[in-house]
This record gives structure tokens, C-alpha cells and sequence, in this order.
């Protein structure tokens, strides 16, 4: 029996098979090129192997260990920083205009994750300086010790505690408020989160 070689209705590689005295369908006695196929595959195009690119995932037990490679991430020119990578699932050369590079946030997903990030920031600033205010000289103040400092400082002094409350949370209002206004992410960056203690 001669050995003979498979492939596709659309002409790629599918495998050796014997022949049993008869060539099977889709099949021919021409051997495909010797590997490695890094990212190519043999494709069976007027009675000859052409080696045509191969993006796909190759990984054992689908394809020999000598086959494996790692699919080919890559996207579409509309797609944008938030769409998942693409992958192709059998060979050919990528789609036209295809990236192989995750496409660059856009100025608004930046704006906008920049604004998370600082008003996140603004916040826990605004909590320790709460602590700082309510338990000096405590280094690292537990929540117990905020507590205690809180309810002694309101009975020793409500005036000054009310005031420190006050200006704590003005400051916090005036950087959220800059936050808000902020038109670019790099505005926003540029915002110094700061608090009198």
C-alpha cells in the first residue's frame, strides 16, 4: 500500500493515509514540503503544495508537538482597545487591513479611566487625612482608634472638629470638582491630590 496525502475540500493538509490500492478522494501521492511549518501551512492549488500562512492555534492532541504554535492575535480596523483579540480558525493570511497590535485606548477611554483612577484617589486622600486628623500622633491608625478619636475630639472640641470636617471635605469637593471639569486625561493627571493635616 502507498502512502498517500489528504486534504480539504478547499485543498488545505488534512493528513497521511494508506491508499488500500486506490487514491482516496481529496488525496494525492505528492508528499507535502518537509517541516517545520512556522506559521504556514501546505495547501494542495493546481496540482502542487503551496505553503500558504497559517494564523491558527496548533496545539497537541489536534496537531504533533512538532505542529504546535500559538494562534496569531490580532484585530480589525474598527475594533477598538476594549474588543478581544481575534484569532483565525483555519488557514490563509489574515484579513485585510488586520492588526497585530491591540489598537490604542481612545482619548475618551482614557479621559475616562483617568478619571476613575483619580477620583479613587481623592478618596482614600480624603480618608487619611480624616485619620491623620482625628488620631496624630497615631502612625497607622486602626478604625478603632478613628472611632475613639472621633467621639473625643467632637465632646473636647465640636467646633474644631466640625471645622476640620469641613475643610477636609471642601478640599475633597474642589478636587472632585476639578476631576469633573477636566476635558483631556492628562488634565486630570495633572491633578495634585493634596490635604491639610
Amino acid at each position: 500500500m502507498a502512502k498517500a496525502y489528504q486534504y480539504t475540500a478547499d485543498g488545505y493538509f488534512a493528513g497521511e493515509v494508506e491508499d488500500y490500492g486506490l487514491l482516496p478522494h481529496n488525496a494525492t501521492y505528492t508528499a507535502p514540503p518537509k517541516q517545520p511549518w512556522n506559521r504556514v501551512w501546505p495547501q494542495w492549488i493546481d496540482n502542487v503544495w503551496a505553503m500558504v500562512d497559517d494564523h491558527r492555534e496548533r496545539q497537541p492532541p489536534l496537531f504533533d508537538i512538532a505542529l504546535g504554535q500559538a494562534a496569531t492575535e490580532y484585530w480589525l480596523p474598527e475594533d477598538t482597545h476594549a474588543v478581544s483579540a481575534r484569532h483565525m480558525t483555519k488557514p490563509g493570511p489574515l484579513p485585510d487591513g488586520a492588526l497585530t497590535e491591540r489598537p490604542a485606548k481612545t482619548a475618551s477611554e482614557l479621559l475616562v479611566e483617568a478619571k476613575a483612577a483619580k477620583t479613587a484617589d481623592i478618596a482614600a486622600s480624603y480618608d487619611a487625612a480624616v485619620a491623620a486628623s482625628l488620631t496624630m500622633p497615631t502612625a497607622s491608625p486602626t478604625a478603632q482608634d478613628i472611632t475613639i478619636g472621633a467621639a473625643a475630639f467632637a465632646s473636647e472640641d465640636a467646633e474644631g472638629f466640625a471645622f476640620i470636617m469641613k475643610t477636609h471635605a471642601a478640599r475633597r469637593d474642589t478636587l472632585l470638582a476639578a476631576v469633573d471639569a477636566a476635558t483631556t486625561s492628562e488634565a486630570v493627571q495633572a491633578i495634585t491630590v493634596s490635604y491639610a493635616v
